[in-house]
C-alpha cells in the first residue's frame, strides 16, 4: 500500500487562496461586465469635460476604500479650483471598473467617469487642461495611465504606514510623491536609491480636519452600555504576499477582545475590509471575534463608513501594521501596537513598532498591562513625526497647496501659465 504525503497546513492555505482568489476573480468579471452593460452614459469620459485635476483608480470593489477615504480632500480641492475660476467641474475621477464607478457616484457630486478600454483613457486624459492625476494605489493598471505624459502624476496612498509596499520602487514612475511626514520622507530616501527627495510633498493626512459627525448607533450603546474605558481595536487584514503578512487576528483576535472585554474595557471592533479575503483561518476569526464583541454588553462591531469619530470616542487603540495606528496618532492618545506573527513579514526597523507600546501573546505579558505602559508614552512627539502640524484645517491646506503648486509647476513646463 503507497501512503500519500500529508499537506502541510501553509501548503493547504496556499490552494485554498489560489482556489478562492481564482473564484472571486470569476464571480467579479460576471458582475463587472454585466454592471458595465447597464451604465449610464453619462459616466462615459466626454469631449465637454473640462477637468484640470483628476484621480484615477483601476481596482475593483474590494479595494473601493482605498479611494473612499479621499473623497473628501478632493472635493475640498475642487472647491477650491471653482473658488481660483477654474469652471464648474474641475476635477474628474477616471475608474475601470463599472460597480465601482456606480458607488463611487453615489457618495459624491464629483463626476466620475468609467472606461475599461484603453479608448476611453485617452479620452479622459487628452483634455486640454488636465494638469494633475492623483493615484490612491499601486496597482498595476496605474502604469495605463501613467504613460499620458502631459498631467503630472502624484502618488498619494491610501495611508500612512510602515509596511514594505510603502517604500515600493514604483514610486519612481510618478511625477511627485504626497508624503504624510518626516518619516514617510526618510523612510523612502533611504530605501529607494536615486528617487528624487524634491519630488516628496508633505500634506500630513487630509482626511483627519474632516468633520465628522457620531453614529447614532454608538450613541445609543454608550448609553446602554456598563461605564469603562474604550478601547478602539483595529486590526488589519492577512495580506497578500508572505512580505505583507502583518494581520494576527488569526491568533490574537479572540484573546486580545476576551481579554480587554473580561477586565471592563468597552470595545469598537473594526476589521480591515479585506480580512479573510484570501486566508479561510482569518475568515474564521472574523466571525468568531465579531460573534463574541457583538454578544457583549460592552462590545460594538464598527460597521460606519470611514475611521473619524471612533478616533475621539475612544481613551486608547489598539492596532497591527496599518493606516489606522498612524491616523491614530494624531489623538496623542495611548497606542499599543500588535507585532506581525509571521516571521516572514518585513518590519522595518525603528520604525512604529520599536517606538511605541507593543503587545505579543507568547510575551506572557497581560494586554491590559501594555495599555496602562502606553499612557505613560509621549504620543506628541510621535505624531508630529509622522504626520507633522494636525491643527485643525493644517492637513487639508497642505493638500491643497501642494496640489496647486503642482498644477502651476506643470502649467509652467507646458508655457501656458
Amino acid at each position: 500500500m503507497v501512503s500519500m504525503p500529508s499537506l502541510s497546513t501553509s501548503s493547504l492555505q496556499h490552494k485554498w487562496q489560489v482556489v478562492t482568489r481564482t473564484a472571486r476573480i470569476g464571480r467579479d468579471l460576471i458582475s463587472s461586465r454585466y454592471e458595465e452593460s447597464r451604465l449610464p452614459a453619462r459616466f462615459r469620459p466626454s469631449s465637454d469635460d473640462d477637468f484640470i485635476a483628476a484621480a484615477y483608480f483601476s481596482s475593483d470593489v474590494h479595494s473601493m476604500y482605498q479611494l473612499e477615504q479621499w473623497l473628501w480632500p478632493f472635493e475640498q480641492l475642487r472647491d477650491a479650483l471653482i473658488r481660483q475660476g477654474e469652471g464648474d467641474a474641475p476635477f474628474g475621477i477616471l475608474t475601470r471598473d463599472a460597480r465601482v464607478a456606480q458607488r463611487i457616484a453615489a457618495l459624491t457630486d464629483i463626476p466620475v467617469r468609467f472606461s475599461r478600454l484603453t479608448a476611453g483613457l485617452d479620452s479622459f486624459f487628452d483634455a486640454p487642461r488636465l494638469r494633475v492625476v492623483f493615484y490612491v494605489n499601486q496597482a498595476t493598471t496605474n502604469f495605463q495611465a501613467l504613460r499620458f505624459p502631459t498631467p503630472a502624476h502624484v502618488h498619494l496612498s491610501h495611508g500612512e504606514s510602515e509596511k514594505v509596499s510603502m517604500i515600493s520602487n514604483q514610486l519612481k514612475a510618478y511625477d511627485y510623491v504626497f508624503t504624510a511626514g518626516q518619516a514617510a520622507r526618510d523612510r523612502i530616501t533611504s530605501t529607494l536609491h536615486g528617487i528624487d527627495a524634491e519630488a516628496l510633498i508633505d500634506v500630513g493626512r487630509p482626511q483627519l480636519d474632516r468633520a465628522f459627525s457620531v453614529p447614532e448607533e454608538w450613541q445609543r450603546f454608550a448609553a446602554e452600555a456598563p461605564a469603562g474605558p474604550t478601547v478602539f481595536y483595529a486590526p488589519t487584514w492577512e495580506g497578500d504576499s508572505p512580505s505583507m503578512s502583518y494581520g494576527t487576528m488569526a491568533t490574537t483576535g479572540v484573546p486580545v477582545v476576551s481579554e480587554l472585554l473580561d477586565a471592563g474595557y468597552r470595545v469598537i471592533l473594526r476589521t480591515h475590509p479585506r480580512t479573510g479575503l484570501l486566508r479561510s483561518d482569518f475568515a474564521r476569526a472574523v466571525e468568531s471575534v465579531r460573534g463574541r464583541v457583538d454578544a457583549h454588553s460592552r462590545g460594538f462591531v464598527d460597521t460606519s463608513s470611514d475611521v473619524s469619530w471612533q478616533l475621539a470616542v475612544a481613551d486608547v487603540a489598539v492596532a497591527e501594521m496599518s493606516s489606522v495606528a498612524f491616523d491614530w496618532l494624531a489623538t496623542e492618545k495611548p497606542l499599543v501596537i500588535i507585532p506581525p506573527t509571521d516571521p516572514r513579514a518585513e518590519v522595518l526597523r525603528n520604525g512604529l513598532i520599536d517606538r511605541a507600546v507593543n503587545w505579543e501573546t507568547a510575551s506572557g505579558v497581560a494586554l491590559v498591562d501594555r495599555l496602562a505602559d502606553a499612557a505613560d508614552r509621549d504620543s506628541g512627539s510621535l505624531s508630529a513625526h509622522y504626520l507633522g502640524d494636525t491643527n485643525p484645517g493644517s492637513q487639508i491646506e497642505r493638500f491643497i497647496t501642494a496640489a496647486r503648486q503642482v498644477m502651476a509647476a506643470r502649467q509652467g513646463v507646458l508655457g501656458d501659465g
